[in-house]
């Protein structure tokens, strides 16, 4: 197994530490664990999460620079990568921080956009990755450590601004990319 898979699967066995240390303190765990986790829970989880958030770019480097782009990665880097941020979403929703429909828009829109590239790439075609998909993923990403760093300090709206552009970059990058799929899929009946 190469690094940047290495790196993938390291992402993936910090998502349960992650959601851990993210969920609110439960009131049922004992002292001084209880203490512990209301007080630094959120803490960890951001700095497992940040972790976590740059094996995916490290990943992605090493897989390219080093020519080390696998089938395996190619498979898991995309899902360790939706498991991760569809896990904080979901952990945001929980802690009431954002609504709960956002992230039904942000699923909905990555299911949409795997089941047509599933559809496009039987058909002998790969629709590359826009940079709008990019800004999404990364507009996501400090939407969620905004948010954790907000427990501790005052951001004022800056989460929320940041997770509203995510929305629109979800949006928007989603139908582009439905857009070049019906073109092929049109054309290639």
């Amino acid at each position: 197994m190469n690094i940047a898979n290495k790196l993938t699967f390291a992402r993936i066995i910090m998502i349960p530490f992650f959601i851990i240390f993210a969920i609110p303190t439960p009131s049922w765990i004992g002292e001084p664990i209880f203490t512990f986790h209301q007080s630094y829970g959120t803490l960890v989880a951001l700095i497992i999460f940040i972790i976590a958030s740059v094996t995916d770019l490290l990943d992605g480097y090493y897989a390219r620079k080093l020519k080390l782009i696998t089938d395996l990665g190619k498979f898991i880097d995309p899902i360790a990568d939706k498991i991760l941020i569809t896990s904080a979403l979901i952990l945001l929703v929980q802690r009431m921080e954002i609504p709960g429909y956002a992230v039904v828009i942000i699923i909905a829109r990555d299911l949409i956009v795997d089941g047509l590239r599933l559809v496009v790439s039987q058909k002998g075609e790969v629709i590359a990755a826009n940079i709008y998909g990019k800004i999404k993923t990364n507009l996501q990403i400090v939407s969620v450590c905004a948010y954790l760093l907000a427990f501790y300090i005052n951001l004022w709206f800056i989460p929320q601004i940041i997770f509203t552009l995510a929305i629109i970059a979800t949006i928007y990058s989603g139908i582009i990319y439905i857009r070049s799929s019906v073109i092929f899929l049109s054309k290639n009946k």
